[in-house]
């Protein structure tokens, strides 16, 4: 999301400077520029505290026999929020009925077959030194919008910093040419600049319009933080019925990026460069490609932040507020729905690990990972025959009389390459430029020349980031490259001109790709399983 940089790069940044400029015009114009989404009048207001709901009987709770055992799997963002609200909702119910802690809601396992916590929030450090500042491979920042995130992170006293991506300048790069630049100094003169320089070519009314719908968006977002709306709406059983009663349904998931931008007002270029810059940035996608949803949250950058230290600290955070069981490197293997006296659902989780009882049932399981992706290509033959419906990802193996390969959920295959050098910019050659050229340390790209004519070679990767210095002072910079291939040892001597003295690359199945989407896999799957990454084809953060 390095959008929110170039917007604040084409800010006006104080009233001195406002009173010195004599046009009227101008001064209307910049400042619909400088207004950053995050600054915007429109934007969700967000209570400091919590509802409370009132107090009411409980009588299933009171009548419970024994303690509910719950299983998670996957240890990621939503795995780790699982546990951290069911474990509070607990508290909260046992303080209600008048029961000791651990009375109604007992262990919470969770189970990743990875050796860490935060799924697809992890960091690595330069040269494997732990005393480097370390980087994230894949999710870096999250937003003001994102309640839940910045609360947690106060809770756990963790220290929020701001991205430092973007602060030697932005350039918006089709495979041939920079469309846009923004100044590689920072400066009152060259934000003034920067924002003249932009309403040259993307004119006065599409950033205003970009900011209206975008914090549309985000107002209908707000309302899941609203417990009084909750309340009201009940439990939604589908993600169909989830979307739409907050008014981002099909209406968002059935338009393209493209065709919504447009029909917003916001101008072609505008549309193609600035709004494909963010989409390829942060979902690989681009504007033609992409559900209206997905390009709307790709520039809701309002308030930007990183945790210190890894944003993966949060979802640690979570685990251990809610004392949860974890099961880390091991592979679940198969969930065997069993036979209770009451009727009500229990299940055997079996495991790659003989460390791991897998005779004590539990009594709900949260899946929260994706279904294609774990040993379900093997198959959960103990659950297959229990499914009341279908799910999309389910490999071709379980239901072979069902589905086909093309109907389960696709995820982005995303190539990163981290590396260091002692170069503070990109070299100019790599662009075609004169070697007195100062490139910006933030290249975002763009597909949509090389739509419109076929002999315009794409653009090779979707961003490049140069990320400060691994130790302070060193003189050694990180670079980030995400790119849908392979990014050839001789690319990298040409962007830098020299060999990196570290480099680091990583493959995985980094976001879903978020093409227009109409129906979603099930919830809950079985009675007592509920599968939390349903929701990803919607909009994953």
């Amino acid at each position: 999301m390095q959008l929110e940089v170039l917007l604040q790069r084409l800010a006006i940044q104080s009233r001195r400077t406002r009173i010195a400029l004599v046009s009227l015009v101008f001064l209307f114009v910049a400042g619909l520029l400088s207004t950053p989404f995050y600054k915007s009048r429109s934007h969700p207001h967000f209570p400091e505290e919590d509802y409370t709901y009132p107090a009411a009987p409980h009588h299933g709770a009171i009548m419970q026999d024994r303690p509910k055992r719950v299983a998670i799997i996957g240890a990621g963002a939503s795995g780790s929020a699982a546990a951290f609200f069911m474990r509070r909702a607990g508290r909260i119910m046992e303080q209600r009925i008048g029961v000791l802690e651990g009375r109604l809601l007992g262990e919470i396992v969770v189970f990743d077959r990875e050796d860490y916590v935060g799924g697809r929030s992890t960091t690595v450090y330069p040269h494997s030194d732990t005393r480097a500042r370390p980087v994230e491979l894949g999710a870096s920042i999250f937003v003001e919008a994102n309640r839940h995130m910045i609360k947690a992170a106060k809770l756990f006293n963790l220290t929020t910093i701001n991205p430092d991506f973007g602060e030697a300048g932005i350039g918006i790069w089709d495979g041939r040419e920079f469309l846009f630049t923004t100044s590689t100094s920072l400066s009152w003169f060259s934000s003034w600049w920067d924002a003249f320089g932009a309403l040259r070519r993307y004119g006065i009314m599409s950033p205003y319009r970009s900011s209206s719908a975008v914090n549309a968006l985000l107002a209908k977002f707000a309302t899941l933080y609203d417990p009084l709306f909750v309340s009201e709406k009940g439990v939604a059983r589908s993600i169909e019925a989830f979307t739409e009663r907050v008014g981002l349904g099909q209406e968002l998931t059935m338009r393209r990026g493209q065709d919504w931008a447009l029909g917003n007002g916001m101008g072609q270029e505008w549309m193609g460069e600035i709004m494909e810059g963010s989409t390829r940035c942060n979902y690989a996608a681009n504007m033609d490609d992409i559900h209206a949803l997905g390009a709307g949250v790709s520039m809701a950058t309002g308030g930007a932040k990183a945790i210190e230290g890894g944003n993966w600290q949060v979802f640690e955070g979570m685990l251990k507020h809610s004392k949860a069981l974890l099961q880390l490197g091991t592979e679940v293997t198969d969930i065997l729905p069993l036979t209770s006296g009451t009727g009500a659902p229990l299940f055997q989780v079996r495991t790659n690990s003989s460390s791991v009882d897998d005779d004590m049932p539990f009594d709900q399981i949260f899946y929260a990972s994706p279904w294609y992706s774990s040993p379900k290509d093997l198959g959960f033959r103990g659950l297959s025959s229990h499914l009341l419906q279908p799910i999309p990802f389910v490999p071709l193996s379980m239901l072979e009389d069902v589905l086909t390969r093309s109907s389960r959920q696709k995820y982005v295959h995303l190539h990163v390459t981290l590396l260091t050098t002692s170069r503070p910019h990109p070299l100019p050659s790599f662009f075609g430029l004169s070697d007195d050229t100062i490139v910006p340390t933030t290249i975002l790209t763009t597909g949509i020349t090389s739509r419109s004519e076929s002999a315009h070679p794409p653009p090779r990767f979707q961003s490049i980031t140069w990320h400060g210095e691994t130790f302070p002072g060193s003189g050694e910079y990180v670079v980030k490259i995400f790119s849908m291939t392979y990014v050839k040892d001789r690319i990298l001597r040409n962007l830098i001109g020299e060999e990196p003295t570290w480099l680091l690359r990583k493959e995985w199945s980094s976001y879903p790709v978020l093409r227009p989407i109409s129906t979603y896999a099930p919830v809950e799957p079985v009675k007592g399983l509920q599968y939390l990454a349903a929701l990803e084809p919607w909009v994953s953060t």
